[in-house]
């Protein structure tokens, strides 16, 4: 499977993949839009994704979205 995570960086959020990818953008739509888009692509292709977005704080729970 496939991670797509959302996180909060110093100056707006990335998407990650591992240690190996980190795509910045500055609002945290983008990041989920963009993310969300990735993982289609993929899935079209016969892998299965998951996109897991971080809260910016402690309070806010990740939401993680499974493609299959």
């Amino acid at each position: 499977m496939i991670i797509f995570n959302v996180v909060k960086e110093p100056h707006g959020w990335a998407i990650r993949m591992g240690e190996r990818m980190t795509t910045p953008f500055r609002l945290r739509e983008f990041a989920i839009r963009e993310a969300n888009c990735l993982a289609d692509a993929i899935r079209r292709h016969g892998e299965r994704t998951q996109v897991i977005i971080e809260g910016a704080d402690a309070n806010e729970r990740s939401f993680r979205l499974t493609r299959l």
